[in-house]
């Protein structure tokens, strides 16, 4: 089902930092005006999670981080810009996802990561996502840009087979969900993603089933709220369900402001839990002393870089 996106509203003025942390004037829509006072004050919101990835036939642990961030972006160009002009209509303030996994299958690592940018002035809609993938065998880059006639998909691949170019004709990505499900500008939990759509699986799972990028039909649903207790605590949750290739998933969000991803799962044993959050200007914390800092997400002191 192709989303209908709303025109885009005139942009607010912008002041960009010498770390390119873009601070926003306030909008006049009440949760516009909330939604960039809370993501325009110079960090990012981590998360750390206890990861169940099924690979191979068995569940492997590892642990999974979620990196929310504003940043300067262009739409031309679907990249990050290095100088903000906000007299140029191509240039906005993207919110950016980094979603990262790290496990081990016996002798060799795998590290994971997609990177989803989308529009908050345009109702959360996705603009570009890309992932990488290393492990032993070999590593792949994916990219996506969401234009007018769907998603315009690139992969590099070590196999031959899987290199190519194609356009999806839709406009929703599955790796978007974990922005667009937390509702940060329409309320919380529960007041998007609803009823049927077609969407783009997520890179991530057509890389590790060596499937193509096509489309996925599938329903999305509310249920909850509910109490869910993970290694951070217990927290209200909404749950959010969908089919992924005839796989039920689930993420649950927190009810509570800033509606954070407390945990998710498949019913083939893919399975996360939070286990720690904080809001830093990360890239500035980058000394080895600084590593000490990964215990506050639960995850591990690692000289690895994983």
């Amino acid at each position: 089902m192709r989303r209908v996106l709303p025109a885009l509203p005139a942009l607010p003025a912008l002041l960009c930092l010498p770390a390119l942390i873009c601070l926003l004037a306030p909008p006049a829509h009440a949760d516009s005006d909330t939604f960039w006072r809370h993501w325009s004050d110079g960090r990012a919101e981590l998360s750390g999670y206890h990861l169940v990835q099924p690979r191979y036939g068995e569940l492997r642990e590892g642990h999974a981080v979620l990196i929310f961030v504003t940043e300067p972006f262009s739409r031309a160009k679907a990249v990050k810009v290095d100088r903000y002009d906000r007299q140029n209509p191509d240039h906005f303030t993207a919110l950016k996802l980094n979603h990262a996994r790290y496990f081990q299958t016996g002798l060799y690592p795998y590290s994971l990561m997609t990177s989803v940018f989308v529009d908050p002035a345009r109702d959360m809609a996705p603009v570009k996502s890309s992932f990488s993938g290393q492990e032993w065998c070999g590593h792949v880059y994916e990219e996506a840009i969401v234009g007018a006639n769907g998603a315009d998909v690139r992969i590099d691949s070590y196999f031959e087979g899987e290199t190519g170019r194609r356009t999806v004709p839709v406009a929703m990505l599955e790796d978007a969900v974990f922005i667009n499900a937390r509702g940060l500008m329409s309320g919380g939990p529960g007041t998007a993603l609803q009823g049927p759509a077609e969407v783009l699986p997520s890179a991530l799972f057509r890389r590790l089933k060596h499937r193509p990028a096509a489309p996925m039909k599938t329903a999305f649903t509310w249920s909850g709220p509910t109490a869910v207790t993970v290694p951070a605590g217990t927290f209200q949750v909404r749950r959010l369900s969908w089919d992924r290739a005839g796989t039920a998933c689930s993420l649950d969000v927190e009810v509570a402001a800033p509606h954070r991803i407390i945990g998710w799962a498949c019913a083939d044993g893919e399975k996360a839990q939070l286990t720690g959050t904080m809001r830093s200007p990360y890239w500035q914390q980058n000394r080895n002393g600084d590593a000490a800092l990964r215990a506050k997400l639960g995850i591990p002191v690692s000289s690895t870089g994983r």
